[in-house]
């Protein structure tokens, strides 16, 4: 809680002047590298995103950024699919946490619930690839 809390007081500072920060979501993309992904909203409900390392630097890299949201995304629709009460704490979305929760399901069809969500998934990172606040590279 302590390094969301951390991430988005940091990202505050990228917020535009009708723009606060909505929700920070953190993400292994992979093993030991944590970004979060920022979400920004304005009075109009107009959503721009953002990640920040750990260091609260701003990522630009766009497949890291693809990656992020994907997980982040497909880890969403699998807690809803598996029936997971609201965490109190943030959670990490991360392939681990992805494949816990395939585990713990105990539903032969959380995989194709999954994948089928896949489309929805394609569409979030589509949104933030298009509404990121600085350029991707």
């Amino acid at each position: 809680m302590e390094d969301v809390n951390r991430i988005a007081a940091a990202a505050a500072a990228y917020a535009a002047p009708d723009e606060e920060v909505g929700a920070v979501l953190a993400v292994e993309p992979a093993p030991g590298e944590r970004l979060y992904l920022c979400a920004f909203t304005n009075r109009d409900g107009m959503q721009s995103w953002l990640a920040l390392d750990d260091e609260a630097s701003p990522v630009t890299d766009r497949k890291r950024i693809r990656d992020a949201a994907s997980i982040a995304a497909i880890s969403e629709v699998a807690e809803e699919i598996a029936s997971l009460p609201e965490p109190d704490v943030p959670r990490v979305a991360s392939l681990a946490y992805l494949d816990s929760l395939g585990s713990t399901a105990g539903n032969g069809n959380f995989a194709a619930a999954v994948q089928g969500a896949v489309p929805a998934v394609d569409e979030l990172v589509k949104d933030v690839e298009s509404n990121y606040k600085l350029e991707l590279n």
